[in-house]
């Protein structure tokens, strides 16, 4: 059953994209079903039997690799090549929570750099579709008692390494909570979706109600003509003070297709997209459904 499901899904974002791989629309390529990688192995070739199962059976033609520091420019063009073969896009996932608070953006706008390099050397057309920031600043220990001096800082950062980013024609996308709005940051966050991606990931990691705690960030994306990505984790209760409400570890691949299907029919945007948090944990999920 999922496997039909999984081809469905893939198929699915297509349409909703309105266009495949080598069209020039950014904000359509967000809707593509995406997946989450973070280990840093899974760009080698030795990998790449696993990269192909979770993409596959997960109908995944979107994958956001994060990219070590001290990796080989080999390694990483070797991988971009061996994506670009099976006809999938590949982002650059890049941040760290202090990111966000430095002057003149300085470590993401030598992310958009690198990545840049990389696609020259890729060859036009073989490289990273674009940059996904994790750049989370709510982690950090001094962000209640400066919420909208660090937001205001953050959103700056966003824009201007999405101005830069434009200019190496590099997709966008932000990874962000599902509560900025929520906790007296809805000028931020409009401004953010407004000037500062193509696109935002909405980490709505609460199963109670994953229709009405998106609603803000889609109105802002439907207003703007963005990219929205609903993100579901898959990751064991317990990781990260993960409970079974945040995560779908033991619902299974299944219940995540249809809560998506729901979302759909609340919100039939054409550039709503969804993603999978994220290869590891599925990749697991998958070897315990095998040996069951």
């Amino acid at each position: 059953m999922f496997a039909e499901a999984g081809i469905w899904l893939s198929a699915a974002s297509i349409v909703l994209s309105g266009c495949g791989p080598g069209k020039e629309s950014k904000t359509a390529l967000v809707s593509e079903t995406s997946l989450f990688s973070w280990e840093e192995e899974y760009i080698l070739p030795e990998m790449e039997e696993e990269v192909e199962k979770v993409m596959e059976r997960l109908g995944c033609n979107v994958v956001y690799q994060q990219i070590p520091s001290d990796a080989q420019e080999a390694e990483v063009l070797d991988y971009l090549k061996r994506r670009g073969e099976k006809g999938q896009l590949v982002y650059y996932l890049a941040g760290a929570s202090e990111w966000g608070l430095q002057e003149n953006a300085v470590y993401m706008l030598e992310a958009v750099k690198n990545t840049a390099e990389w696609n020259r050397k890729a060859g036009e057309g073989k490289g990273f579709t674009g940059i996904v920031w994790d750049v989370e600043p709510y982690l950090l220990d001094e962000w209640e008692d400066n919420r909208e001096e660090y937001m205001q800082q953050y959103v700056e950062n966003c824009i201007h390494a999405y101005e830069e980013a434009q200019k190496e024609q590099l997709a966008v996308i932000v990874c962000i909570p599902n509560f900025y709005d929520r906790t007296g940051l809805t000028e931020q966050l409009e401004l953010l979706v407004q000037k500062g991606c193509d696109g935002i990931a909405v980490m709505n990691y609460d199963k109670r109600d994953e229709t009405g705690q998106i609603a803000g960030e889609m109105e802002l994306a439907e207003k703007y003509k963005k990219g929205i990505i609903h993100i579901t984790e898959m990751q064991k209760p317990g990781y990260h003070s993960l409970t079974e409400q945040n995560t779908y570890y033991y619902d299974g691949f299944d219940a995540v297709l249809e809560s998506w299907e729901r979302l759909r029919q609340e919100y039939p945007y054409e550039y709503l997209g969804f993603s999978w948090h994220y290869l590891k944990p599925c990749l697991h999920l998958m070897e315990k459904e095998e040996n069951a």
